[in-house]
């Protein structure tokens, strides 16, 4: 069959660290033929964990792409990390997925990454399949997680299998009947439930194509258990995800829109993983990558099995591997007029500074952590020129031992990674504003707005063309965007409105470096006016503790002005859920380990932000720093104090539009009640 013709399916499995995840995905690969046996995850010899560090370490910290064939649809599968440091790699996967696979332990149920996976699954509309694993281990109840789901998540389930453990260990999985179904779909859908109350029979077929219905539409989620491990419950599963995820509606013959979901870069150079949305792509096609630049495709790959193969065309619904373009993860690429396909939910934790052991090495590390930054833009590498010091942004300790060993292995760099400092953000509580001016003929005014938490940043022009020609207002914008990562603390600025409300120029007498100037300045002004706040992250928590150690848990999270409750109790194993400042928590797994003498486990995310307790929070600002405007014009900027807040000189050309006049004559009449 012609690959123009073939359906095709993107399905990525999900899970919290140790639920076996990739286990899970072997056993995909081995029923539908890909792999003759079995990998684990203990011996490092899976397919999906094939880096170095994976092997050694027995976790997934990059997402992988493999494909099988299933019922005459090709399933490209991607396997992505369970640890929270590297939810980065999570949230770039579920911006390409027409479905997904959520994986659970039997044992622990939700944990906090659990959490997390599903709101973005949801955001995304993508439908899932949730297989409940490890139901071979001591503590495992099948029936607890499924009311977890429905409880804590809110999930329409639709219960597929029901599995027990027998007597002497093994498991026992028993299909739901035809009646269990049909009453747990008549839950969600008004046909089906006038079926159900008046007792008319209802066929396979026809409440198989209402399941295939409400899964698409998000509205009904199927759940199946087993052990993947023992390869219990596997084959169902496969057999789910034929029946019941649907294939990508292909256009092919629309304009080419497509999403870079991931760069790796190897020898060979940049190599962007990119979901094809409409049309298709051929080789040494020049693609359109912005609105002024363009890209050739130099060549290009589909995933077949465990391999990358070369290809001359790829249509909508196929992830393809292109070399040759200059792309960012996340970037949307040719046709993108109504397209918004990124979901983000990652923010990083710290703020750490990298040095090279060898201190001959700097341009070296500069170099190789560019090339990371490239495959993973939250590490946001940064280099402060006045100290010579190179930061990046990390998830946590996990995340930065990672980095070394790259560096290590990848490089042959090896780096100390310290300092670490949580990363607060930078609000504004008042409303404020201020202009600056520039050699009499250049001025700009700008006002700054609070918004409401988790609002984020906006800009606005609120002025006409007519007092400021659009390419000055273009540039404007791009500062005041640039310049909102680092705010009085050298902290990034949110839930803000930052407004351009006021600007003056002149045809002949006004030049670009003009507006360079005085933009962070206004901006910076109007910050100082603002009454700014930082934001500390704080993490919403799941911790588990044997019973006999609950009293010293519990008193250690009081310490860390932890909000808690207990969730579960089973098998002496106490669950208990939280939110606290991220920065409170920085040392508690190890303290955790320490009470319960290695028994405890805990799992965190940052969940939202609030104002903090400590308002001197600061990091070195890098770059250009408006903050001290003498500073930041003669050494920075290399100008004259001379011509800044000069009075604006009357514009040699005015405007005679309507608007221009009625402006105007609004500013007279508040002068006039000033």
């Amino acid at each position: 069959m012609d690959s123009k013709d073939k359906k095709v399916l993107t399905l990525g499995v999900f899970a919290h660290a140790n639920a076996g995840k990739t286990t899970i995905t072997e056993h995909l690969l081995y029923h539908t033929g890909v792999i003759k046996s079995v990998g684990r995850v203990d011996s490092g010899n899976t397919v999906t964990d094939n880096l170095k560090v994976e092997k050694e370490r027995g976790i997934t910290v990059r997402d992988t792409l493999v494909s099988f064939e299933l019922d005459g649809k090709t399933i490209q599968l991607i396997d992505t990390p369970g640890h929270v440091d590297f939810s980065a790699e999570v949230e770039r996967a579920i911006s390409v997925l027409d479905g997904a696979i959520l994986v659970i332990s039997g044992v622990e149920g939700l944990e906090a990454q659990t959490f997390t996976i599903w709101r973005a699954l949801q955001e995304k509309n993508v439908p899932v399949i949730v297989f409940i694993n490890k139901m071979d281990r001591k503590g495992a109840n099948y029936d607890r997680v499924l009311g977890e789901l429905q409880k804590f998540l809110n999930m329409p389930t639709l219960t597929l299998t029901h599995v027990y453990q027998e007597n002497d260990g093994s498991l026992k999985i028993i299909p739901s009947s035809l009646n269990e179904s049909i009453e747990e779909v008549s839950l969600v859908d008004d046909e089906v439930f006038e079926y159900y109350i008046n007792n008319d029979q209802l066929d396979n077929k026809l409440i198989a194509g209402k399941i295939l219905e409400l899964t698409r539409n998000c509205k009904l989620f199927s759940i199946i258990g087993g052990s993947a491990l023992i390869d219990v419950g596997m084959k169902d599963l496969v057999d789910c995800i034929g029946r019941y995820i649907p294939t990508t509606i292909k256009n092919i013959d629309s304009p080419l829109s497509a999403f870079v979901y991931t760069i790796r870069v190897d020898k060979a150079g940049k190599n962007a993983y990119i979901k094809v949305l409409n049309g298709s792509i051929n080789l040494k096609d020049n693609l359109k990558l912005s609105e002024d630049k363009t890209g050739k495709v130099n060549h290009m790959y589909l995933a077949e099995g465990s391999k990358l193969i070369p290809v001359d065309t790829v249509y909508s619904g196929d992830i393809a591997i292109i070399n040759g373009l200059d792309v960012k993860c996340g970037q949307l690429i040719g046709e993108t007029k109504g397209l918004d396909n990124y979901i983000s939910f990652v923010n990083p934790l710290l703020t750490m500074e990298i040095s090279p052991v060898n201190k001959g090495e700097p341009i070296e590390l500069m170099e190789a952590l560019r090339i990371l930054n490239e495959e993973d833009p939250h590490l946001n590498v940064r280099y402060n020129e006045r100290t010579n010091s190179i930061y990046c942004s990390l998830m946590g300790e996990v995340q930065a031992q990672i980095i070394k060993t790259y560096l290590d292995e990848r490089f042959g760099i090896q780096v100390n990674i310290e300092n670490p400092v949580i990363i607060h953000k930078e609000v504004p509580t008042a409303k404020a504003s201020a202009k600056a001016a520039y050699s009499s003929v250049s001025g700009i005014g700008i006002e700054v707005t609070p918004l409401e938490r988790g609002a984020g940043f906006k800009y606005v022009s609120k002025i006409s063309t007519d007092f400021l020609h659009i390419k000055y207002q273009r540039q404007i914008e791009r500062l005041i965007k640039h310049y909102s990562k680092q705010g009085l603390h050298g902290w990034e600025l949110t839930d803000i409105e930052v407004a351009l409300v006021d600007g003056q120029f002149d045809s002949m007498g006004s030049d670009p470096m003009h507006f360079n100037i005085i933009t962070p300045l206004a901006l910076f002004r109007s910050l100082k006016q603002a009454k700014m706040k930082l934001l500390e992250p704080i993490s919403t928590f799941t911790v588990t503790t044997p019973q006999v150690s609950l009293s010293a848990v519990t008193k250690l999270l009081s310490n860390k002005s932890a909000i808690y409750q207990l969730t579960k109790n089973f098998d002496e194993i106490v669950t208990i859920e939280g939110e606290a400042p991220s920065a409170n928590m920085m040392n508690f797994p190890v303290e955790l380990s320490q009470v319960t003498t290695g028994r405890g486990t805990f799992s965190s995310y940052i969940s939202k932000y609030e104002i903090s307790h400590n308002q001197d929070v600061e990091i070195d600002y890098i770059g250009a720093d408006p903050r001290n405007e003498t500073t930041f014009l003669i050494n920075d900027m290399r100008v004259s104090l001379e011509p800044l807040d000069k009075t604006l000189m009357k514009k040699k050309k005015e405007s005679r539009s309507k608007f221009a006049r009625q402006q105007k004559e609004i500013e007279f009449g508040k002068s006039k009640l000033r």
